[in-house]
Parts: C-alpha cells; structure tokens; sequence
C-alpha cells in the first residue's frame, strides 16, 4: 500500500512537471518568425484616447471585472486592444493585458499582479532563476518562447508595495509597453463607479478630520 502511495505521488508530481514544462518552453512559430515586428509592436509609441478607464463590467469569470480600450499604433490599421481586469474582492489583483489579434490569439504583453508563479525554461538558465513569481510580466523572448519577467521597480521592495495600487502600477505597464494617453499622459481608473459613485484611491478617510 505505502509503495503504491509512493508511486502515485511521484507519478502525480512527474506529470504535473511534465505539463507546466511543456506549457513554459511551448514556442509560438508566429512570433519567432516576425520577431521584428513583435518587438515594433511593443517599442513604438502608442496611444488610447480615454483619460479614465472605468471598470464596471463583469468578465467571462463571475468574480472579474473587466474593461477593454483601444490602443492606437503608428504602424498597423487595426486597432489594438488594452484588456483591464480586476478581482471584484481584491482590487489589488489584476491583470494588464494587451491584445493584437491580428497578429496573435494571445495577449501580446501582459502583467500580473497576483496569482502563479511562472517558469522560465530556458536553456542554460539555474533552477532558481527559472521560477518568477508574481507580480510579473510576460513577453515572448527571441525563441517565441512566453517567458515572465521583473522590471527594477518590481525587485525594489518600496516600490513593489507601491505597485500594489492599479492606478500606480498602469503607470508602470505603460512604461513598459509604450503607452500614453495622447501624446505624454496617463488614464486615472474607477472601479465600479456605475454602483459605488467613486474612483478607486487609497485616500485616508480621515485626512484633513480634526480629532478632540
């Protein structure tokens, strides 16, 4: 019985290994064979035109919101498309996505607040430096292998905390990927406003209260 045990447990953890390897070093032909333009995609000065995102609409998971906006790029017709999505229980779990599905089914960039760690199988790589935890973000390398990875600001615990807040942290990803809100700006985010009637801030409530 206890051999038995020991073989399903190993049998289990093997192939659950086996999967998430496979899945992490599974190649995209499509990218790596139009790796130019993939990165063109992302290096090049985009724009949205909303100045508030306003997250009010439930996603294809019950407990998700989500709200999508379109990303102007100087050398595609096609509209691009920002994918916004948050916890309705835990505003500081969400998902920056960005979409060209005339290029890709997948999201072509993204970031994760929260959620799975990520492996990145990559050859020559220590284990150690292959598990990338949460927050993170994803990008296909040279290969057109996804791979996750952490900015500066992400390794930084002071600003990583910072980071925790949506409406700081899309500064970031547009950072990142090269977004702005007309030529030199960035979007302000209410969550729920349709229900609540207020943006999401971390305001002390009792700031400017005089207390006896």
């Amino acid at each position: 019985m206890i051999n038995k045990l020991v073989y399903y447990v190993y049998l289990h953890s093997f192939t659950s290994n086996f999967a998430k390897d496979t899945m992490a070093s599974k190649k995209n032909h499509k990218v790596k064979d139009n790796y130019i333009f993939y990165n063109q995609l992302l290096a090049k000065r985009k724009s949205i035109f909303s100045e508030v995102i306003d997250i009010k609409k439930f996603g294809n998971h019950p407990r998700t919101l989500e709200e999508s906006v379109d990303v102007s790029h100087p050398d595609v017709s096609e509209k691009m498309v920002l994918l916004v999505d948050v916890k309705v229980n835990n505003y500081n779990f969400f998902q920056f996505k960005l979409r060209y599905k005339e290029f890709l089914d997948n999201p072509i960039f993204r970031f994760d607040s929260d959620g799975v760690t990520h492996w990145n199988q990559i050859d020559g790589n220590p284990l150690q430096k292959q598990q990338v935890p949460t927050p993170h973000f994803h990008k296909f390398n040279e290969e057109g292998v996804e791979i996750a990875y952490k900015t500066e600001h992400l390794l930084d615990e002071t600003k990583k905390k910072a980071l925790e807040d949506i409406e700081t942290c899309i500064v970031h990803f547009f950072h990142e990927c090269n977004i702005r809100v007309n030529e030199n700006n960035f979007p302000s985010i209410k969550i729920l406003s349709n229900q609540l009637g207020f943006s999401f801030e971390n305001e002390d409530p009792n700031l400017n209260v005089p207390f006896l």
